[in-house]
């Protein structure tokens, strides 16, 4: 077994996670935590295996001795555990990355967290992903397959696991080195990079299951509620200003519309090229010496662009602020109840010294024909997407729930052997008519396109404002009486 330890130590070396000088401590420490008799380290020809094959022997020892069980977290657990040993401590990283221009700094610390496998990339790379050419251009489409759902085991143990409040939740700083538990995933070798962002204290990492390039999560040092305010915009145009390669946008702080962890102040960005930036314009307006836009688009979006930064700054504030409280009851839109519904979710970008801020206007409220949410995808959607649509979707890239993968198999096979649909499928009974049966195309081709067109209706349900005659004369109205305000 030690020379399992050995290709792990030869790993870690060839990806620059340690140096010769560290072999001893790195045998040590991995012979101590897997129970493995330690000796004197033997360089190990590990030539076109990855990083699965290296570590799956050591993590099937483990289970063998009675260190994990053979549950999915416990291996992931424990796997975090191991890598931790070849992973930087945070101060000795934060002073590396302080070291290094921006661009340089995230491409570190990126390659960082794909070598010592906190990014999961060989599950990232079995997510099923394509491009479909809609009336509003592309959309990309991804079938999530990355992030394991746990398995009966766990579910069983989770019965009686007593509830802890350490971390208060997966974005905590205390995440950081954290083994984790059933319940938790393990952060053993989770590293995050301090920030100041409007002269408050931030953390700057990478999501475990990108979505997209270098997917980033920055979140507030203190476990605070989302909520969006000018600091919002400060924050991320004090990123941008730091990070120019990366945007950075916040999802609405109200359930339905929010992200999925509305209890902490975070955001989400990267270095990725999304549909919406390629998005038609169908009007524009000028504001001092910023340019408004009104994107074609399904959800409702303004485009700001300036060089300036105070002034852009303080027309997205206002314009969010205006938003608030503006109602238009002739197409539904109802900012306040008892409660808020109307909120924003603001993007940021910096091209060539210009600053890009697109605004999506947001509503949660609920009726009894859509308790889901009238702007929220409707019950024709939820076959394919029930879930909230947050940030990432907004600008056109679907995260669509791993179950489909199976079920549309099954729905092919249905279709190509004209057999009746079974039971356990019976939500896809009405979506499956809506398959449009174009001879130039497979059957699986067919399926994909439907899976596309609906999502695309998911995302226009969302919209405030529709893409219907009727909807841009409403949203012309908004943004004039925005800017005669």
């Amino acid at each position: 077994m030690i020379n399992h330890i050995y290709a792990l130590v030869t790993y870690s070396l060839e990806k620059n996670l340690i140096k010769k000088e560290d072999i001893d401590y790195a045998v040590n420490q991995l012979s101590y935590k897997t129970q493995i008799e330690p000796n004197v380290y033997i360089q190990q020809n590990i030539e076109n295996q990855s990083f699965v094959e290296l570590i799956e022997p050591i993590l099937v020892h483990a289970i063998d001795i009675g260190l994990i069980d053979d549950s999915i977290q416990s291996k992931d657990n424990f796997e975090s555990y191991l890598m931790d040993t070849f992973t930087m401590r945070p101060s000795c990283l934060q002073d590396t990355f302080a070291s290094l221009d921006s661009k340089e700094a995230t491409k570190f610390f990126y390659k960082l967290c794909q070598d010592n496998h906190y990014i999961k990339t060989e599950r990232i790379n079995k997510n099923k992903q394509y491009t479909y050419n809609s009336s509003y251009g592309d959309i990309f489409i991804t079938i999530n397959l990355s992030k394991p759902e746990k398995d009966p085991k766990t579910i069983a143990k989770l019965k009686h696991k007593k509830t802890s409040q350490y971390p208060a939740c997966l974005l905590c700083k205390e995440n950081i080195g954290y083994y984790g538990n059933i319940s938790h995933p393990g952060r053993s070798n989770h590293r995050a990079i301090s920030i100041s962002l409007n002269n408050e204290p931030f953390f700057f990492q990478y999501s475990p299951y990108v979505y997209y390039n270098e997917h980033t999560i920055v979140f507030h040092k203190e476990h605070i509620p989302m909520k969006l305010s000018k600091k919002t915009f400060l924050r991320l145009f004090d990123f941008v200003d730091r990070f120019p390669h990366y945007f950075l946008g916040s999802n609405a702080g109200l359930p339905i519309i929010g992200g999925s962890i509305l209890n902490h102040e975070h955001y989400q960005g990267g270095s990725a090229d999304f549909p919406i930036q390629h998005a038609e314009v169908i009007k524009s307006y000028q504001l001092d010496n910023v340019k408004l836009e009104l994107l074609k688009w399904p959800l409702s979006v303004i485009r700001l662009t300036s060089k300036d930064r105070e002034t852009i700054i303080d027309i997205s504030n206002k314009l969010r602020v205006f938003y608030e409280n503006y109602s238009d009851e002739s197409v539904d839109l109802i900012a306040k109840t008892n409660e808020q519904h109307n909120a924003i979710t603001p993007i940021v970008r910096k091209e060539s010294g210009t600053y890009i801020v697109d605004i999506a206007l947001r509503n949660n409220r609920i009726n009894e024909a859509y308790p889901d949410g009238i702007f929220h995808p409707h019950p024709d959607i939820h076959a394919i997407k029930k879930e909230n649509i947050g940030l990432i979707e907004v600008m056109g890239l679907a995260i669509l729930p791993g179950r489909l993968l199976s079920d549309l198999e099954e729905i092919q096979n249905v279709l190509d052997n004209q057999l009746k649909l079974a039971q356990k499928l019976s939500t896809y009974k009405d979506w499956v008519n809506t398959i449009i049966h174009n001879p130039e195309y497979s059957t699986k081709e067919n399926i994909e396109q439907a899976v596309a067109r609906t999502f695309v209706k998911g995302l226009e349900d969302c919209g405030v404002f529709k893409q219907t005659d009727n909807g841009i004369k409403h949203f012309k109205l908004f943004i004039e009486a925005f800017l005669n305000e």
